[in-house]
């Protein structure tokens, strides 16, 4: 299971490998698979409400209207041994996907849609490399990362792009980004998990790299924050998950499961409500799992 989203507290979907699409319709009690045009990987998913939703595939992008009673491809690209690795809307008619394409994704890929997702275009940005994560705020606040380093922030709804510089040294694979308004922000990096995780408080002008405690040796695979100070991450090595209530200053790990858990997407309504999903060890073998989270106190 690569994403998960829910556009309210109950209706939710979930996108993982072999075209697998799972809606939920009670906040993740249960859950119905959905059919799939496409039958290679699902990267990513995104819903701005219960009826209009988008997935980004390795080289395709699929729509619904009907909330995934039917999905339509409405664009394919040949990316060589690239694909696309994030999808976000703003609205109904404006989102961003990116990726990669040619020699291992080494060409940076840039789309953007005015209708809804019925046509793309392609940003005329030159020498972009390859981008990997799409955090938006509003209309004057789209960030993205991806390789070396490259964090970009569009404040005109993407018609153009400011880099944002880390100033770390050697630059890192930066793999996620997320900022909960226009200053608070955080970017992590999972290839080079050695380099860390990064914060800012001043809308990405200046990032502090995280000190080197045990998440500087375990890494960081996902996070995601609720606000600028409470958020969920899952560890590169160990599939340990952990909490904060500081912005990600001091982290409290959960009791470690039987089962090593990898999680590669987290999702929250808010401090009491929220899901997971990646991958679990069972039995020797690697199963899709969902997790969800509830705080009744």
């Amino acid at each position: 299971m690569n994403d998960v989203d829910f556009p309210d507290d109950q209706n939710g979907w979930v996108v993982g490998d072999n075209g697998v699409i799972l809606n939920s319709k009670n906040g993740g009690e249960t859950w119905q698979r959905q059919i799939c045009p496409v039958e290679g990987s699902l990267m990513a998913v995104d819903f701005v409400d219960n009826k209009n939703g988008w997935i980004c595939s390795r080289d395709s992008i699929l729509r619904t209207t009907n909330g995934g009673e039917s999905w339509k491809i409405k664009y394919s690209e040949d990316l060589g041994e690239g694909r696309f690795r994030d999808i976000q809307f703003l609205n109904k008619n404006i989102g961003f996907v990116v990726g990669g394409k040619g020699y291992f994704g080494s060409i940076g890929v840039l789309l953007k849609t005015e209708n809804g997702g019925e046509t793309w275009q392609k940003d005329s940005s030159n020498n972009l490399p390859t981008l990997t994560h799409i955090s938006i705020v509003d209309e004057q606040s789209i960030w993205v990362c991806g390789v070396n380093g490259t964090i970009l922030l569009s404040t005109d709804v993407g018609l153009t792009w400011t880099k944002k510089n880390l100033n770390i040294s050697p630059s890192p694979y930066l793999t996620t980004i997320q900022f909960v308004d226009q200053y608070n922000g955080w970017a992590c990096s999972d290839a080079n998990y050695l380099l860390g995780f990064y914060r800012t408080t001043d809308g990405g002008n200046i990032w502090i790299q995280k000190s080197r405690d045990s998440l500087y040796f375990l890494g960081i695979q996902t996070f995601f924050f609720i606000d600028p100070l409470n958020g969920w991450l899952s560890t590169f090595l160990g599939g340990q998950l952990a909490k904060t209530i500081d912005g990600g200053l001091k982290w409290e790990y959960l009791p470690e499961d039987k089962a090593i858990v990898h999680i590669y997407s987290f999702y929250f309504r808010n401090k009491n409500l929220g899901w997971a999903v990646g991958l679990k060890a069972l039995n020797f073998k690697a199963v899709g799992v969902i997790l969800l989270y509830r705080n009744n106190k």
